[in-house]
């Protein structure tokens, strides 16, 4: 049998009662007049900043070969200092001139993290898949290194939505200059003839990446984003989306000519083929893909 036993408070005199009582009073009164010392005004949060604009990446092109043979050689177990001294030392690249290769080892440490936030593609390159795809992979990793590309990719987009077929020099030059009213002042800083170089770089890489052809009028291709960097780029907008609809809509997409709508298109179609699990009730997602990250496609499916 379990005995419970009840504690009754002591007894308490007349003028204990009345002395506490007093106390209390004292520690109210006290707390009116001071105020919490801890207590803050209230803030409005700050926007985030916005990062500016370097005109050096654009201007430099895309190397899209030399990055690909500098990843190809890249050891990921050593600094990215040692790496680059490794390949300055033995021009891994096949740089014509001493001056060229600095040019370009320091473009790939401007942009590129291979032990951080680029890790994927260091690994990708690696893979024959990797290689295979390996523009719209570099595309994805350069437009966020370089603010500025991936902006001008937007801005491409809207002309093409807009149902323009060819970009010019010109039009390149008129966005890069508006963009000084939409938080990149820094744009007012550089010469004329560094923003005509920028504007070009711009027009310069969308033909390098297969989305524009021509030398000087600058046409749209029918670009395709093939299956497998789809979903390479699908589980990095994943990695930096709160939720599964939300990297759905992520605009990035439209670097690849993705609108939402169309990337669900390819879904419904890679469901049907069994790569991928996919259905969709309004802002209800629920996606099951071959692997859970980048990384892991590239390793486990891609190897």
């Amino acid at each position: 049998m379990t005995v419970i036993k009840t504690v009754r408070p002591k007894a308490t005199s007349g003028k204990n009662i009345a002395s506490q009582e007093k106390s209390l009073a004292l520690t109210a009164t006290t707390s009116k007049s001071k105020p919490k010392a801890n207590s803050k005004p209230n803030r409005k949060e700050k926007a985030p900043a916005i990062s500016p604009y370097s005109s050096y990446g654009l201007i430099k092109g895309a190397l899209i070969d030399d990055t690909l043979q500098m990843f190809q050689g890249w050891e990921l177990e050593a600094s990215k200092q040692v790496n680059l001294d490794q390949v300055r030392a033995s021009n891994s690249i096949g740089a014509s001139t001493q001056a060229w290769l600095k040019q370009v080892c320091s473009t790939f440490s401007r942009r590129f993290d291979p032990s951080g936030r680029d890790r994927a593609l260091a690994l990708a390159v690696l893979t024959a898949t990797g290689r295979r795809h390996w523009k719209p992979l570099l595309l994805w990793h350069m437009a966020i290194s370089e603010g500025l590309l991936g902006d001008g990719l937007s801005w491409a987009w809207t002309e093409f939505e807009a149902g323009g077929d060819l970009l010019q020099t010109p039009q390149a030059l008129d966005w890069l200059e508006g963009q000084a009213g939409h938080g990149h002042p820094e744009v007012t800083d550089w010469s004329e003839a560094t923003r005509k170089r920028v504007a070009g770089g711009l027009l310069k890489a969308g033909v390098d990446f297969g989305l524009l052809q021509g030398r000087v009028k600058r046409r749209f291709t029918a670009y395709y984003l093939a299956d497998e960097p789809l979903l390479y780029v699908l589980l990095q907008a994943l990695a930096s989306n709160a939720t599964t609809a939300a990297a759905l809509a992520d605009p990035r997409w439209l670097w690849f000519r993705l609108p939402e709508t169309e990337l669900e298109h390819r879904l419904l179609q890679l469901h049907q083929a069994k790569v991928i699990s996919y259905y969709r009730a309004g802002s209800v997602v629920d996606l099951k893909l071959p692997a859970s990250c980048a990384e892991a496609l590239v390793q486990k499916v891609w190897t």
